[in-house]
């Protein structure tokens, strides 16, 4: 063997040994009946084009998301979670309007403790910026917080119980959040239910094609320019509820999804110094707002979808 061949050897076995200590320290990530991690997801969808109310002027509705989740762990007990998400709608408020942009772009920073072989949290930090973009400022910088409390029972089921809350254009909102995840014995069948946000049921038709359905909420806010002022804010209320069929490819480290399904939107627009109270879930004290125009869209829909995941078994066994 050649000093070439020795150096190109040296080099790839440094390389696994870097791959190795990677997927070790992704690995105790998750703290419920998972056996994945999805690492990043890109996701693009359009809905079909429908009218305003007491109008015969057509719209539709553009989404983008994408999502990249970085977990380092520092010991058997402590993993830093990071992460960040951005997300756009590309619509029209008004009948009368061109196409708004609402964009949020959310961080992720805090920690997950293991408190034994079953208990564990996780604690974050969810500073995000929400408006159209239109002359960002601080005032377009809202804090939030997630305090998760989750249990494993096994490898196939889990649970978790937490809260959610945040500031908003409109004022504080505060979501109580339970979880479960199920997946049977010969891992065919899986739920995933993360409410109110978001629920998942899949079957496995074959070892790299799935069918599913899936439920997403979406609740923000964003603050609004007009003719070159701040004057209003919308409050975005959307449930999409979809089928899909899933492929995975390379090895299922990428799974591709083609959704199909019906949203619920409802965008609101009020005065920016109109505010609630409090809001928890769907009841709203001292909420005096005078709505100045609501887009009630509800459309079917096309989505694409691509998913990195890592899955965690491999590395297990």
């Amino acid at each position: 063997m050649n000093i070439w061949e020795q150096l190109n050897n040296i080099k790839i076995y440094k390389m696994k040994r870097k791959i190795i200590q990677l997927l070790f320290l992704i690995l105790p990530f998750l703290c419920n009946a998972q056996e994945y991690i999805d690492l990043f997801s890109v996701n693009y969808g359009k809905s079909q084009k429908t009218t305003f109310e007491n109008s015969s002027i057509n719209t539709s509705i553009s989404t983008f998301q994408t999502n990249l989740t970085l977990p380092i762990v520092l010991n058997e007990k402590y993993t830093v979670i990071s992460g960040v998400n951005f997300s756009s709608y590309s619509l029209q408020l008004f009948p009368d309007s061109n196409n708004n942009h609402l964009y949020s772009t959310n961080l992720r920073a805090g920690l997950r403790i293991s408190y034994s072989e079953h208990w564990s949290g996780i604690y974050l930090f969810l500073p995000k910026v929400a408006s159209d973009y239109v002359h960002l400022s601080s005032e377009d910088i809202y804090l939030g917080g997630l305090a998760l409390l989750k249990y494993k029972r096994n490898e196939n089921f889990g649970y978790s119980i937490g809260i959610y809350g945040s500031s908003e254009a409109y004022g504080m909102s505060m979501v109580p959040i339970i979880g479960l995840y199920y997946h049977s014995p010969d891992k065919r069948f899986e739920m995933n239910f993360f409410m109110p946000n978001d629920a998942d049921i899949n079957y496995s038709l074959t070892d790299k094609t799935k069918i599913g359905v899936d439920f997403l909420g979406h609740g923000n806010s964003y603050k609004l320019t007009t003719d070159n002022i701040r004057s209003n804010y919308v409050e975005n209320n959307s449930i999409d509820f979809s089928s899909y069929v899933q492929r995975s490819v390379l090895d299922k480290k990428i799974l591709l999804r083609l959704k199909m399904g019906y949203s619920l939107n409802q965008f609101r627009v009020y005065p920016l110094d109109q505010k609630l109270d409090l809001q928890i879930l769907a009841l709203k004290f001292g909420d005096n707002r005078i709505r100045l125009f609501e887009d009630k869209s509800n459309t079917i829909f096309l989505k694409m979808e691509a998913i990195y995941r890592f899955d965690l078994s491999t590395v297990k066994k």
